[in-house]
């Protein structure tokens, strides 16, 4: 039976701020899987180009699964590669999910760098996450929740909501099908290469 509640989503999206909430609010554990990877040292390198260390994903699944089966009850996982949780051990993965004009204005305030904000921008825009969730995990365990223009709490409560049964777990976001702003477009297409 699974017990981990996994946080999945570009960066940007409020994974870290909405698992710490979480945790609380089902008095679980809290595991961000890239502090415990940098912790355990299961790196396998660093990407210099993309600024971001290179996981060793098969370590990184065993420690972290003797960890959820040791643990006496829910665990609350944070991190943008959450689909690496063996599946009988996950209860549900919610990918968080904002909407690429917002997203921008996040990431910049936090400071990224151009080419990072593209990339995640990218990623957004086509659920990379979400693709990576449904590729490893029945699609009754993977939930998106848009956190566009929601609190942290209102996010976190949602969650709860679809746990205990109260919301619907769905997944359907499609901001390709959405309006785009121009501004945002054109800076994701700044840094494409013509062919």
């Amino acid at each position: 039976m699974g017990k981990a509640v996994v946080i999945s989503g570009t960066p940007g999206t409020g994974k870290t701020s909405v698992a710490l909430k979480l945790s609380k609010l089902l008095k679980a554990k809290y595991l961000n899987l890239s502090d415990l990877a940098i912790r355990k040292g299961l790196i396998k390198g660093e990407d210099i180009e993309r600024e971001t260390f290179v996981i060793d994903e098969g370590r990184v699944t065993e420690v972290v699964a003797t960890l959820i089966k040791l643990s006496d009850g829910t665990v609350v996982i944070d991190s943008h590669y959450g689909e690496l949780i063996p599946d009988y051990l996950v209860l549900k993965i919610f990918v968080l999910r904002t909407h690429p004009a917002e997203l921008l204005k996040r990431l910049r305030r936090k400071g990224y760098p151009d080419a990072k904000i593209r990339e995640n921008l990218e990623a957004e825009l086509t659920g990379v996450c979400v693709n990576n969730a449904l590729s490893l995990h029945p699609q009754s365990k993977v939930c998106e929740v848009d956190t566009t223009s929601l609190s942290i709490e209102e996010v976190a409560e949602r969650i709860v909501d679809i746990l205990e049964g109260r919301k619907e777990c769905v997944v359907g976001i499609d901001w390709l099908s959405s309006e785009i702003p121009s501004d945002v477009l054109s800076f994701i297409l700044s840094g494409q290469n013509p062919d």
